[in-house]
């Protein structure tokens, strides 16, 4: 059974916000919505992929992007970028799509990768490369529904990492843990 894009992007846009703009402008990232930043449409490889004019991105963009578009560019820049859809589990396959979205594809795979060690309770099991390739794959749809509480887990710690070497992003952390233990 292979999994669906429909269903990791709900799952996806049930955790992200609507129109968001921190007004103290701490977030790098700037206005968001749909969890889409300013930040990353600007730096897009080709915006008019997504039906965006080069050079005329800014905040309003972002104030009038469609939930049609966010869903494109999720899936364009995301989904379609790791063999993720092969996974056959789809609780498995959305976790990895949300960790890769807010974390980026390669910590979330290695997040991933080091969970499957932890499941296999061996840590040669599986190299934590952030590379999603064949071996990858196999080993999550061979841990399959154990795979989930380790994620969560490895998510956290990936996380509480981020806000030890960055400070200024230590103030995210606790809703960056809401998110990993899966609310």
């Amino acid at each position: 059974m292979l999994v669906s894009f429909d269903l990791a992007v709900d799952y996806v846009l049930e955790r992200e916000g609507g129109l968001e703009e921190d007004k103290d402008g701490k977030d790098p990232g700037g206005i968001s919505k749909y969890g889409i930043s300013l930040r990353f449409l600007l730096n897009l490889t080709d915006p008019r992929k997504y039906g965006f004019s080069p050079g005329t991105i800014n905040k309003g963009t972002i104030e009038q992007l469609t939930l049609d578009q966010a869903k494109a560019l999720y899936k364009g820049e995301f989904w379609d970028h790791f063999p993720i859809a092969t996974i056959n589990n789809q609780a498995n396959a959305n976790f990895i799509f949300d960790m890769a979205v807010n974390m980026g594809i390669a910590p979330a795979v290695k997040c991933a990768q080091r969970a499957c060690c932890a499941v296999m309770k061996r840590r040669a099991a599986l190299a934590d490369d952030g590379i999603m390739g064949n071996a990858t794959i196999e080993m999550i749809n061979h841990c399959s529904s154990y795979l989930l509480p380790a994620m969560r887990s490895e998510r956290a710690g990936e996380y509480r990492m981020i806000a030890v070497i960055n400070p200024g992003e230590k103030e995210d952390l606790d809703g960056w843990l809401t998110r990993a233990y899966g609310a």
